[in-house]
């Protein structure tokens, strides 16, 4: 009986010794975990902002696509149709295109600058240049379209801290068309 009841007062003194986490024990782990989540919570607002940034280059990238995608079609008036588009959001203006000599065109342009302007790119602008190039009787034209516009950037501050601040934003998609 002597050893059992020696037994039981060593382990009532352990439990005594282990009943719970100290208050340093707690304060050490909870400054762990803040750190933890403060890090979380920036590594979330950089995501949104990459996620925003990386869905207005793809719109952009769309934009000028569509636009080459169109010129494809009516080839044969590359320079008289589409050189010199220049479109501007703060400053709308009509498409240049002759309405009787260049239909195709100008309807081009002008459903473009719709979804151009439709597509929620702050401060958008177009510019197409058509350039003919290569030996003369090969009508070869090197297309170059621009669309530029203002999206959020990082910008670092002295003291080594971080705002987000407009700054411009550019996609220029460059091609060939041939004719056919």
């Amino acid at each position: 009986m002597g050893d059992s009841t020696h037994e039981s007062n060593m382990m009532s003194k352990r439990i005594r010794q282990e009943q719970g986490f100290t208050l340093i024990e707690v304060m050490l782990s909870s400054a762990i975990l803040a750190v933890g989540l403060l890090g979380l919570a920036g590594m979330t607002t950089l995501s949104f902002t990459r996620n925003s940034d990386g869905n207005e280059m793809m719109v952009a990238t769309n934009l000028a696509a569509e636009l080459v995608e169109r010129m494809q079609f009516n080839r044969r008036n590359l320079v008289a149709g589409y050189n010199g588009i220049n479109l501007n959001s703060a400053n709308p203006a009509l498409c240049i295109q002759n309405a009787l000599t260049q239909p195709v065109a100008r309807g081009d342009c002008l459903q473009w600058q719709a979804r151009l302007f439709a597509s929620r790119l702050v401060g958008v602008q177009a510019q197409v240049a058509v350039a003919a190039v290569g030996p003369v009787g090969l009508n070869q034209n090197n297309i170059n379209v621009t669309v530029t516009w203002t999206g959020a950037s990082r910008n670092t501050i002295a003291g080594g801290s971080a705002a987000w601040v407009p700054g411009t934003k550019r996609v220029t998609l460059n091609t060939m068309i041939a004719p056919e």
